[in-house]
């Protein structure tokens, strides 16, 4: 996704909230830098983290549970 796209995510609170399901790791990643570089908005960085962080989890504990390593 371009950075003209997710900077669409960046300019409405509510939007982005009911958005952040449909994002990935990658991506989420991206705004997180984005929002760092830009506003730096605490509470827009820490909600893009918590999602960010539960992808990361998710994907780690699956390759952990099909016998893979950290």
């Amino acid at each position: 996704m371009s950075d003209d796209v997710l900077q669409v995510y960046l300019k409405d609170w509510g939007f982005m909230n009911s958005q952040l399901a449909t994002l990935r790791e990658d991506q989420l990643k991206q705004l997180i830098n984005m929002e760092i570089s830009g506003k730096r908005r605490e509470t827009w960085i820490e909600r893009l983290h918590q999602r960010y962080s539960k992808l990361v989890t998710a994907r780690q504990r699956a390759e952990l549970l099909a016998g893979g390593t950290l």
